[in-house]
């Protein structure tokens, strides 16, 4: 197995993200949230205000909240959301469906994050690709 392979010779980002992940629109629930996580077999929900990306909830993210007795029926989603900005713990980091799966994983890696949103060059968002979905990848070619 070799270790290192030119950037050129990895698949691309749109070839192992999710195309269809689940969405919401902020006046949401965490319950509806986990709803359709469970529904889609998604660790994310990305909440939109018409089609303007908003930030997402994470599956970790909810069982936190269900750990602190927080009733997810009552909690809106626009109160625990991770935004879209480079800032906070954990930032709705974008990467370009065109980019190659290792520049994800570094992407990931320098972000502190599991999931990155995936835009088009209109920046219009396309899916999500998870760490285990960019590894996918990766292994595929070595």
């Amino acid at each position: 197995m070799r270790e290192m392979m030119e950037e050129e010779e990895v698949p691309k980002v749109k070839a192992f993200m999710r195309r269809d992940p689940p969405r919401l629109s902020s006046d949401g629930s965490l319950e509806d949230a986990l709803a359709e996580m469970i529904g889609k077999d998604s660790g994310l929900v990305l909440v939109f205000d018409g089609d303007e990306l908003l930030g997402m909830v994470g599956d970790s993210d909810i069982g936190r909240l269900v750990a602190k007795g927080v009733s997810l029926r009552e909690a809106k989603m626009m109160d625990f959301i991770a935004a879209c900005m480079l800032t906070g713990n954990q930032p709705c980091v974008q990467i370009r469906d065109e980019d190659s799966i290792v520049n994800a994983l570094r992407v990931m890696d320098l972000s502190n994050a599991t999931n990155l949103v995936v835009v088009d060059k209109n920046d219009k968002v396309v899916g999500t690709i998870s760490v285990l979905d960019a590894l996918r990848g990766w292994r595929e070619k070595v």
